[in-house]
């Protein structure tokens, strides 16, 4: 007679029993830190004696329970979300995908990543399904993932993962500790991963979009609306893209309609605090080292037409500037303006610097209070970017640089950071082969550095095959560093997108930061020395994940300790 298995993952309350991973029959399960990958290929062990995770009010905790069946055979299981009881503790479960990585970043030593093979590795989180095959001598992973709303008690809340196989059951207790630290309301650090909507992208990942165009704009919702939920505030709106010239009088005319609505609908959604207008020039054919050039509006035989003009030519400059002033006008009317920040010119290097300076300039007067921000390099000439004013430059390339950017922020400016396909090495990234504890500390770079912004530019970046090519070609046989390109996944299905270990990990990492910067207030000392104790230096952070979790509860303890009355 077959064996239909029955997995009840529940969270209730218990009384105090001995924590454990538990084997029976051949099926094995434990509990795993959410901080370290598992892989179809990892043993089944037995659970640490005390499963403990800590929360703040208002934050989220993770953690993971593998599954293994030493069978032959492929056990159908089926799963159910948890139960919470009383417990106004909110649990949303997944179960773990993975992707293939063809290569580790270059230029990195295999201390840096997670394993030193490649193949199969866990990132993309699928809502639980009513039913898995659990295949023989493989793991499977469920990741459950809690949050602690602001109003709940401190104290500790007992619960179990419960495994049930009809007459043989499995059960795994543990604890979530709340403390009275609470992550504020109004997130002060700005995060911005740049969304790809381009239609033709879309189209190949959402084919329903080809009969049904309408479902893009809802599409955008449904993706705005999930990276909100994951603490990312900053939207990039491409307004030369959206923004439509017309003839009106003779003169060129802009139509805000299309800017108007990508805003509307995430500011719908809770993602627009800041709203990051796109890069105002370019380089022809896109090449990093091609000629500067401006995309400009010109009429022509009665009708408007887009043209890339160089930098010289003196009709580039007086289409921005009228752009810019009608974008200034409308951005005015629509309430916009205090929280609108413009893009000049993206990595501008070398020859640039002169031509970058001028257009900076340009923007700023035609933007008056309006600030401008871009990915710089520290190695340029400082001068050309000093009318910048939120300086971006690339993690990694600023260790020796740190005085520049206090200058910077003494004269009134501020920094970011970004990374994108580097830096590697030692230092920290959000590759999908690196540990997850990097991803982690990447808010705590922005703490211990004085960096009030992060930036990414691989939000949805997709290959044709977005499971199976998470590197794309980036020209010369070079590919990108897996997961680079994207930390989200398209969901067609759903009209949405999928969400990743990684972002949940960042998105826990973002509600430090809160925390960190809830401590500064009251001690400013002893928040700084936690944060130099989790980051000594940009490469000299701690690796160790019981590590981490024991300085955790230190922030806990410190921010609960700031936050009382």
């Amino acid at each position: 007679m077959r064996i239909m298995w029955k997995l009840l993952v529940w969270l209730i309350c218990f009384p105090p029993l001995p924590l454990y991973g538990s084997q029976h029959d051949n099926i094995s399960a434990w509990y795993v830190d959410s901080l370290v990958k598992l892989f179809p290929d990892s043993p089944a062990a037995k659970s640490k004696p005390e499963v403990t995770l800590l929360s703040a009010r208002n934050g989220h905790t993770s953690l993971q329970v593998a599954l293994r069946s030493a069978s032959q055979r492929i056990v159908k299981v089926q799963v159910v979300a948890p139960r919470l009881g009383n417990a106004a503790l909110k649990v949303q479960t997944y179960r773990v995908g993975m992707v293939k990585v063809h290569s580790h970043p270059t230029d990195t030593p295999l201390a840096e990543v997670v394993r030193s093979e490649v193949g199969p590795y866990p990132d993309p989180l699928f809502p639980s399904a009513k039913e898995i095959s659990l295949e023989g001598s493989r793991t499977e992973t469920i990741w459950i993932s809690v949050f602690t709303p602001a109003d709940i008690r401190t104290g500790i809340y007992l619960g179990a993962v419960e495994i049930d196989a009809g007459k043989q059951k499995l059960r795994l207790p543990f604890r979530v500790e709340v403390f009275a630290a609470t992550v504020p309301k109004e997130q002060k650090l700005f995060v911005t991963n740049w969304l790809w909507f381009d239609h033709e992208l879309m189209e190949k990942h959402y084919p329903q979009l080809k009969s049904d165009p309408d479902r893009y704009w809802k599409i955008l919702e449904n993706i705005g609306r999930t990276m909100a939920e994951y603490k990312q505030n900053v939207v990039f709106v491409p307004v030369r893209t959206l923004a439509k010239a017309h003839l009106a009088n003779g003169v060129v005319q802009y139509d805000f309609g299309l800017v108007d609505h990508w805003v509307e609908i995430f500011d719908k959604v809770g993602m627009a605090r800041r709203i990051e207008g796109g890069h105002l020039s370019g380089r022809l054919g896109g090449g990093y080292d091609s000629p500067y050039v401006l995309p400009t509006d010109l009429v022509e035989n009665g009708q408007v037409v887009r043209k890339e003009l160089p930098e010289n030519d003196p009709r580039a400059e007086q289409n921005l500037r009228e752009f810019l002033r009608q974008l200034r006008t409308h951005l005015k009317e629509k309430g916009w303006l205090n929280r609108y920040v413009q893009h000049v010119h993206d990595e501008p290097h070398g020859a640039e610097m002169p031509i970058y300076r001028r257009f900076v300039h340009i923007a700023t007067e035609e933007l008056p209070g309006v600030p401008t921000l871009d990915a710089i390099s520290l190695s340029e000439d400082i001068s050309a970017q000093e009318e910048t004013t939120i300086w971006v430059p690339k993690l990694g390339t600023f260790d020796e640089r740190l005085d520049a950017i206090a200058g910077h922020k003494a004269r009134g400016g501020q920094s970011w950071y970004y990374i994108c396909l580097d830096p590697r090495g030692k230092y920290l990234n959000r590759f999908t082969d690196y540990p997850t504890l990097k991803v982690r500390l990447l808010p705590w770079v922005n703490y211990r550095y004085g960096l009030i912004g992060y930036l990414h530019w691989g939000g949805n970046f997709w290959t044709d095959r977005p499971f199976e090519d998470v590197q794309p070609d980036w020209g010369g046989g070079f590919f990108l560093p897996a997961g680079d390109n994207a930390i989200v996944y398209p969901d067609p299905e759903h009209d949405g997108v999928f969400v990743s270990e990684r972002l949940e990990v960042m998105r826990e990492g973002i509600e430090d930061y809160g925390l960190l910067m809830e401590s500064a207030r009251r001690a400013p000392e002893r928040a700084d020395a936690l944060a130099r104790k989790v980051i000594p230096t940009f490469t000299g952070y701690v690796r160790d994940v019981s590590q981490f979790r024991n300085f955790e509860h230190e922030l806990l303890v410190l921010a609960a300790e700031a936050q009382k009355e």
